[in-house]
């Protein structure tokens, strides 16, 4: 007897093929059959029959592009997720992930861990998985952070000593012996951004070994986005390593455009070379991240720590109005998210230096004196560009969100709306609304092709064998309800989700179970 029998749905399997109407079987955490109205069938007994008339049948959604993983000793960590159709996410996103912890990494996880209110009981990559395995509503995996591996090994983030290379190498090989899918950088972001590229092929060709991923948050989304872009892959090209170009964008008017150009590169590159790159991409013009990447490197040399106080000298001040004209960042589209900052909250930049009278330099330096992990919201992309992203063939979609400030009991800072709604956003823009896809081809785009590229095993297509992650929408009723001022707001359409044959969404409602897996690299 089956589990549950969904009848006459319209199959989407992930293949971009035509959908079809047909009944799907589920036994256990399995896809066990798949009968077409077409063929000659006998219908099965099951405990459960799901009448699906009018409804999409797909395979369950893959986020490859998220962050901490710290929101998974929680309660409803994976709530905003799983209502956008997502079964699996992918953390350890932008070189930040929850293991290894080096030495050096031991006082910035107690305090996260006093702030945020998880426990921190892990060093290793195993040892974490250990930790949130029985707790979680969806399926995980993870990469390991490059900067998780060079603030726990280095004491100095500019001078990289053999010693401590090989400290990271060894670790590195150890996460992904433990299940790690392969290396992220965020090249932005100290002290990823103080890396030479030999340091990052090093580390990626033991990723390469083993078969794994490389993702970069590469070191530059604005004015060399082009020659940020050829880095990454050439790092893939010497290490011999998949290439995943995180969060594709061109930032700042003037790069508008260059999309199209990044694009052919990445094509180029897949032409000659058989591992090939691929891209995620959010389907928002604003970009969210912390205050303190929008300042020069330099002030970030000495730790996170020390910024707050930099932020009092007034020759580190004028570096900052100095590297704004550098950049020209357009400050009355860079709004404060961090819902702590009473005096800052909901204000851009350009606001709060005209509401005290003084430089936007100025009023950056006293809002990250204030907090340095302080959150903006920054609209600066063009899209033109997010459309050509989006509907380039190799790009999935991402949420790219940072779990923790969601559902902890110490709300840190406010989500970007991706965070509840990138999947839904991106079915109502681009094929409900747009019709610039097809259900087929964009439902590939959020399954089987990730399940692919990460090489998630039997996940992906409603296929018999295949582990029952699948979605059950209401394609008239998909929606976003997330925006900038009101991040926090569960998307609409999804009736019914599995998750291993778990059925934790029931006619529109979270059930209390927790049927999800660590997806490892060798699973």
């Amino acid at each position: 007897m089956l589990d549950f029998y969904i009848k006459n749905a319209t199959i989407c399997t992930g293949r971009k093929e035509t959908a079809q109407k047909g009944n799907v079987g589920i036994k256990d955490d399995r896809i066990v059959c798949i009968h077409y109205t077409d063929d000659d069938f006998i219908i099965p007994e099951a405990n459960e029959i799901i009448e699906a008339d009018g409804l999409l049948l797909t395979p369950g959604f893959i986020d490859p592009h998220a962050s901490t993983g710290f929101g998974f000793f929680f309660p409803k960590a994976a709530d905003h997720k799983l209502y956008q159709g997502i079964t699996t996410e992918i953390f350890g996103n932008c070189g930040t992930s929850p293991a290894p912890i080096g030495k050096h990494l031991n006082k910035t996880m107690d305090r996260l861990s006093n702030e945020i209110g998880f426990p921190f009981e892990w060093r290793t990559t195993s040892e974490y998985f250990d930790q949130i395995k029985d707790n979680l509503q969806f399926n995980i995996a993870t990469l390991v952070g490059h900067s998780t591996l060079r603030a726990g090994n280095m004491e100095d983030w500019h001078h990289l000593t053999p010693t401590q290379l090989e400290q990271m190498k060894t670790e590195l090989a150890q996460a992904i012996d433990e299940g790690a899918l392969g290396l992220s950088t965020g090249l932005i972001y100290a002290p990823g951004c103080f890396a030479e590229m030999d340091e990052i092929v090093e580390l990626v060709k033991v990723v390469a070994q083993k078969g794994g991923v490389y993702a970069s948050h590469i070191r530059n989304e604005r004015d060399k986005v082009e020659e940020a872009v050829e880095e990454a892959l050439s790092i893939g090209k010497k290490a011999g390593a998949r290439v995943l170009i995180s969060h594709v964008k061109a930032a700042e008017k003037e790069n508008w455009g260059k999309m199209t150009k990044v694009l052919k590169q990445i094509e180029a590159f897949n032409s000659i070379n058989e591992l090939q790159a691929a891209c995620d991409v959010y389907p928002y013009t604003a970009v969210s991240t912390k205050l303190r990447a929008f300042i020069p490197k330099p002030l970030l040399q000495d730790g996170i720590p020390a910024v707050a106080e930099k932020m009092k000298d007034p020759a580190n001040v004028e570096a900052i109005a100095e590297w704004i004209r550098k950049k020209d960042y357009d400050l009355s589209r860079m709004l404060i998210i961090s819902d702590d900052l009473k005096l800052y909250y909901n204000k851009t930049i350009a606001e709060i230096a005209k509401e005290y009278a003084i430089t936007e330099a100025v009023a950056i330096a006293r809002v990250l004196e204030a907090s340095t992990e302080t959150w903006v919201v920054y609209h600066c992309i063009d899209q033109a560009d997010i459309d050509a992203a989006v509907m380039w063939s190799k790009a999935m979609i991402c949420t790219d969100s940072w779990s923790y400030p969601i559902n902890a009991p110490e709300s840190i800072g406010q989500p970007h709306p991706r965070s509840y709604g990138a999947f839904t956003e991106y079915l109502e823009r681009y094929v409900i609304n747009e019709k610039m896809l097809g259900w087929e081809e964009a439902i590939h785009k959020i399954t089987y092709l990730p399940a692919e590229f990460f090489q998630l095993k039997d996940r992906g297509l409603i296929e018999e064998g295949y582990f029952a992650d699948l979605v059950l929408l209401d394609p008239n009723e998909v929606k976003a309800n997330a925006t900038y001022l009101a991040p926090r707001v569960l998307s609409s359409g999804v009736k019914h989700l599995w998750v291993n044959g778990g059925h934790i969404i029931q006619q529109g409602e979270m059930q209390d179970c927790s049927p999800g897996k660590v997806l490892t690299l060798n699973n």
